[in-house]
């Protein structure tokens, strides 16, 4: 090799590629630890040792420019914990932290069991259930969410949220149809 990056043209987010990842990962993975994806202008971190490099190096990776793959989702989340560095990324990373340590976990170990094993039992009682949606959702929403003091009002919405922050990291185009789609709508685009 000439010492450059490979490229790839996969575009890991059409239908088919969103709906089956998993042939798309492999040629990523194959072509290298880094692959340049030319539609996009960007590098695809195809390897857990060079992510893992990327996230350590922020001087050399930084998120505080954005994270995102459109500069309006860049802005907004400026200086959150995910588009932030060094000691401010720190900072921000143990306010949410601090009380998912182990350490902080121990006295409401007990607490946690039981609403795990709570939630196992009903599930079971029913026969069959969902083990995405009605068991592994229900966790984060009741436990982490008092764990780090999220009010009762709008912790619903907390996995939807983190569903529709997901799809704020991918190139606008695919944000635009994702409006129409949920809203129906073609003029919520202009709106936007």
């Amino acid at each position: 090799m000439n010492g450059e990056a490979p490229w790839s043209h996969h575009d890991p987010y059409t239908d088919e590629a969103l709906l089956d990842p998993w042939p798309g990962y492999k040629q990523l993975r194959d072509a290298g630890p880094a692959a340049w994806l030319p539609k996009y202008e960007m590098f695809a971190l195809t390897r857990y040792a060079s992510v893992r490099r990327a996230l350590e190096d922020w001087e050399s990776f930084p998120s505080s420019y954005g994270v995102m793959m459109n500069d309006r989702m860049n802005q907004v989340l400026r200086g959150n914990t995910l588009c932030s560095d060094g000691a401010d990324h720190d900072a921000l990373r143990d306010v949410l932290v601090r009380p998912l340590t182990p350490r902080a976990l121990r006295p409401v170990r007990d607490e946690i069991r039981a609403e795990a094993e709570a939630v196992v039992e009903k599930l079971v009682g029913k026969g069959t259930f969902d083990a995405v949606t009605d068991l592994a959702n229900h966790l984060p929403v009741t436990v982490v969410s008092n764990l780090v003091g999220l009010p009762e009002k709008g912790r619903e919405r907390m996995l939807i949220w983190a569903d529709e922050m997901f799809n704020c990291f991918g190139p606008i185009i695919r944000q635009k149809q994702r409006i129409v789609f949920c809203t129906g709508r073609d003029d919520a685009l202009r709106h936007q």
